[in-house]
């Protein structure tokens, strides 16, 4: 029986308090046996291990656990006492044991790695997530053979922070090791690095996701097959579907890129056990729900940050399949971007449904949704998860089948930027990556007529003879005359002929068993395109920012949007690196996969989910129009969905378009939309239980926004230097004993946070002694308040005369500890940065930094962003970082005057229509405020002397609130703010800014009776 959620949440609070060796080993004993289901005679306390003169103090199966007051001050000596006992146990019994170490509050699981000891995993204790502990405990010490599957089950005993994910890393990174010179998989390694580039924007080789995608796409094919019911298979079976295609289900598991570990020594083992502990689950009662949990949880989140994927919730996903499609018995759809399935699983859902009811033959209904029903993704663990969701979306209709299915989700660019259309030669190209061992050589093409390429079946049957065929030994001229028994037309011969040419040399040099795999995928959206296309285009694409894709990427983006007439026009060009992938990605997909309108037959449908700024922002001007060139939609009817109006659903505001290719007459963006709010349960609540707390009005669409600059002062301002990554950057000072500091050259070491990122969370920090001439204050966004500075930071800033030294120069200036400094941060920067600049040039980028210098006697600064402003004046020395605007001004009666405007509410309700908003509300300040009418500063006119003299009373209440020292600078700020407003100066400054400013012009995205309440600071 389960354990009462409130004894557990008892257990876990008690825990938390690290209340002893005693207590903790008696609420561990309850946790194990009642949580877990362990039997109290399988724990053993206090085991004697004479062979090391030692005694455990608590072993279960093959988990020996170490008890500590606080690991705190004690996680070294209970690492030696693991490093001792793990090795005996392991010697002693001949299998491998995990170690645990606990003082309650803190978990650490480790492991013996080449006799070394190894943390893998750890979990801190939090009530308000005790359930979370459990899973944790389990993955670790595996007590039960059978696991029910539910999402905090699998993802504590599977995901990225199990115990089981830390260990199959580690033996998939020493079976890469003792392959990663083998053709074939070095092979398959630079194709998916080559597909993740399209994911991410830009090059990536990073072999930690190596690796992690590799275990990630083991262990959904482990699911596949126990989803399904699949009886007993090798890993090659695994690893290959055999057991799918020998039911007649092909396309839901294939060979991929993620072979190579079974050429590995130990690769064998290494998938087995992984879906060992995926069989420990019952992956019988898997659903969709679950499926994108896991989806969501294990595909690299922080890594792909960047990419600004946002996961439909079902709810949403329902209602835009269903309201897209209104004939589903007889619609075909596709979803280009289909992540985890959820769209096509409710389109086969839906389709399913409308075929039974139609009076289809249920042995018929499984091929007619494979048959209409498409999906295609460039992320090749995304793609496995989404012939999962497809097969659970088939329900009955799988088994009942009459005959062979083959799933279309397919690994493939749907904007098909591998494919060349230019008349002469109209051929879907795959570049083959280098071979290593041919140094700088040209690399290789394959090439296919995308009139093959649009006839999946043929294609198929050249693919298969063209590697029998290389692998008989065949000459190229017997592989041609075999072509036309194939079928093949004598216009496709010669450029077929060159392909097995290309083929056969590969495969000689032992890079050949992956090219059916990717062929096969890549051809299958020019099949598409080039043929019947679709009713129905489907989806959430990708929201990647221009600003993060490669130089490559952009190009391609930017001439893409070009020949479409989606490219920002010159009023708007200062907002290119704002703009991103989604819009064009609805565009294209419209061109290449949407049905052309033909007599009375309308042309397909487009319906996706796009981000906000698609209906108001200025790099979607042209894209709102629908007339784009060779393509026009008529855009027929928009939904809002403000994170600010309805919650929880996607971390900044969205929009669903829904249009309809024309036949020339374009219509766009609709001046009325369908305004969600409320507040949901959760994100993925089902749609029955989201219409019950949803209420849906007619609205206006939101305004275009218009971001030009009516204050003069926009000008003046300057964004601060990119002084990042900050490890490398910013200190403190290093405690030191009896003997005191040196004032000339103080000991620093790395100034540490919690929300540094990969890679540089990683990285171990630095510590030396500096000039002292070459250490200043630094102001970041979090050292600014409303009216007041609060505590700034320190920095290594190696300005001389105005010029930022490297460390070859600061050696040349006599700062050799300085130069030392830089010389190991030159070298981290270089190691792990993408190499498109210097150190140097990252922290004087754009002259940001030296730009400062000299400093001047007296500057106004204000943060870039936040939920509310905050801005100050300085006059010292310190440096501005990138996350505060600044400007000198005259006299101090100026910038009194701005700190009156910059920091008040009257302002900020002006603009807040223009702000990005995140989850927290709006985010972004930027130069918004200067779109306001704000005039320079005129002493002699009495309302600019009152903001001053205001602005010099709410320094002086800013300045008078106590603030501890380490106060986080949310609460500082809000302590600040409480004060102004119950001193009433706020508000005194609020009627005097709006006096100044005028009337209102323009409103808000978000109806005041439609938005939630408030977010606190961040």
């Amino acid at each position: 029986m389960p354990i009462d959620a409130d004894i557990l949440a008892a257990i876990v609070a008690e825990l938390t308090s690290r209340p002893g060796h005693e207590k903790v080993r008696a609420l561990l004993h309850r946790l194990l046996t009642d949580a877990l289901g362990a039997r109290s005679e399988q724990i053993a306390f206090e085991r004697k291990i004479p062979e090391v003169n030692g005694r455990v103090d608590a072993l279960l199966g093959r988990t020996i656990i170490e008890i500590k007051a606080d690991l705190r001050r004690e996680r070294p000596a209970a690492e030696a006492q693991l490093a001792r006992y793990l090795p005996e146990r392991e010697r002693a019994t001949g299998q491998r044991y995990v170690g645990l170490a606990t003082d309650g509050a803190t978990f650490t699981a480790y492991e013996m790695r080449d006799g070394v000891l190894v943390a893998l995993t750890g979990h801190d204790v939090r009530v308000a997530e005790a359930a979370r502990l459990v899973a944790w405990l389990e993955g670790v010490i595996a007590v039960r053979d059978w696991l029910p599957a539910d999402a905090i089950g699998i993802t504590g005993e599977l995901g990225r922070e199990s115990a089981a994910f830390a260990r199959t890393l580690g033996l998939l990174a020493a079976a890469w090791d003792a392959l990663e010179r083998h053709p074939e998989a070095v092979l398959k390694r630079q194709l998916w690095s080559r597909h993740l580039g399209i994911v991410y924007g830009r090059t990536i080789d990073d072999s930690t996701l190596w690796l992690q995608h590799t275990y990630l796409v083991i262990l959904a094919k482990a699911i596949a097959a126990g989803t399904m019911g699949s009886g007993r298979y090798t890993p090659a079976d695994l690893l290959s579907g055999r057991q799918f295609r020998e039911a007649g289900v092909h396309g839901a598991v294939e060979t991929d890129f993620f072979g190579w570990v079974l050429d590995a020594p130990g690769g064998e083992a290494i998938v087995a056990g992984l879906a060992a502990h995926a069989a420990r689950f019952d992956l019988g009662s898997v659903d969709v729900d679950l499926l994108k949990v896991l989806y969501e949880s294990l595909i690299d989140p922080e890594q792909r940050h960047d990419l600004g994927e946002y996961y439909t919730p079902d709810w949403l996903a329902r209602k835009v399949v269903r309201r897209a499609l209104d004939a589903p018995a007889d619609q075909s759809c596709l979803d280009p971007a289909c992540g985890s399935g959820s769209f096509l699983f409710h389109a086969v859902r839906l389709k399913r449904e409308a075929l039974l009811a139609a009076g289809v033959e249920p042995g018929a209904v499984a091929a007619r949704c494979c048959a209409s029903v498409t999906g295609f993704d460039v992320h090749p663990v995304a793609v496995i998860f989404a012939r999962v969701t497809y097969l659970l979306a088939l329900g009955e209709a799988l088994p009942a089948r009459s005959g062979d299915i083959s799933l279309p989700v397919y690994l493939g660019d749907a904007l098909q930027w591998n494919v060349t259309r230019d008349g002469l030669m109209r051929d879907l190209v795959v570049e083959v990556p280098r071979d290593p061992r041919e140094g700088r050589k040209g690399a290789p093409l394959l090439r296919f007529p995308l009139d093959l390429c649009a006839d999946p079946a043929l294609f198929d049957r050249v693919v298969t003879a063209l590697h029998a065929a290389s692998e008989a030994g065949w000459r190229v001229e017997a592989f041609v005359a075999s072509l036309p028994g194939l079928g093949v037309p004598p216009g496709q011969v010669e450029t077929l002929r060159a392909t097995y040419v290309t083929y056969d040399r590969l495969r000689r040099a032992g890079r050949d068993h992956v090219w059916g795999f990717v062929a096969r995928n890549l051809s299958r959206p020019v099949a598409l395109s080039d043929g019947a296309r679709v009713d129905v285009v489907i989806g959430n694409p990708p929201w990647l920012s221009y600003r993060y894709m490669a130089r490559s990427m952009q190009c391609l983006f930017r001439d893409t949007a070009r020949r479409l007439g989606l490219w920002v026009g010159p009023d708007e060009a200062r907002l290119v690196t704002q703009t991103d992938l989604s819009g064009l990605f609805f565009a294209r997909a419209a061109e290449l996969y949407a049905r052309r309108p033909a007599g009375h037959r309308a042309g397909g449908r487009v319906a996706m989910v796009l981000p906000l700024a698609a209906l108001s922002r200025g790099q979607f001007r042209a894209f709102r129009t629908g007339d784009w060139t060779g393509l026009t939609v008529a855009f027929t009817e928009g939904w809002v969905l403000d994170n600010q109006a309805v919650a929880p659903v996607f971390r900044v505001p969205t929009c669903v378009l829904f249009a309809e290719v024309t036949d020339g007459r374009a219509r766009a963006t609709p001046a009325r939309v369908t305004a969600f709010a409320g507040r949901l349960p959760s994100k993925d609540a089902p749609e029955a239980l989201a219409d019950r707390h949803l209420v849906l009005r007619d609205a206006p669409a939101p305004e275009a926004a218009n971001f030009a600059a009516v204050s003069p002062y926009r000008d003046r301002f300057r964004q601060g230097a990119s002084l990042v990554p900050r490890v490398l950057c910013l200190v403190e000072r290093v405690p030191v004993g009896r003997l005191g500091a040196n004032p000339g050259a103080p000991l620093v070491r790395s100034r540490r946070s919690s929300l540094e990122k990969m890679p540089w969370r990683d990285h171990p920090g630095q510590q030396g002694a500096i000039e002292a001439r070459y250490l200043r204050r630094v102001h970041l966004g979090a050292t600014i308040a409303p009216f007041r500075a609060l505590d700034p930071a320190e920095g290594v800033i190696p300005v001389a005369d105005g010029v930022l030294l490297d460390a070859r120069q600061a050696a040349g200036a006599g700062a050799p500890r300085a130069a030392a400094w830089l010389r190991e941060a030159e070298a981290a920067w270089t190691g792990k940065s993408a190499g498109t600049m210097t150190l140097k040039q990252q922290w004087d980028y754009n002259r940001k930094l030296t730009v400062q210098f000299p400093i001047a006697p007296l500057r106004v600064v204000f943060a870039k962003a936040g939920t509310r402003p905050a801005a100050c004046l300085l006059d010292g020395d310190e440096i501005i970082d990138h996350k505060l605007y600044w400007a000198s001004v005259e006299s101090r009666a100026e910038g009194l005057y701005l700190l009156a405007l910059l920091n008040s509410e009257a302002v900020r309700r002006r603009i807040a229509h223009l702000q990005s908003r995140g989850e927290q509300g709006a985010r972004d300040f930027d130069k918004l405020m200067f779109t306001l009418p704000i005039p320079l500063f005129d002493a002699r006119l009495p309302l600019h002397a009152e903001l001053a003299r205001y602005a010099e009373t709410a320094e002086a209440v800013a300045d008078g609130v106590a603030l501890v020292h380490d106060l986080p600078f949310q609460k500082a700020r809000a302590l600040v703010r409480a004060a102004l407003q119950a001193d009433g100066i706020a508000a005194r400054i609020d009627g005097a800014v709006e006096t100044l400013l005028g009337p209102v012009v323009g409103g808000l995205v978000v109806p005041v009776e439609a938005r939630l309440p408030e977010p606190a600071e961040v």
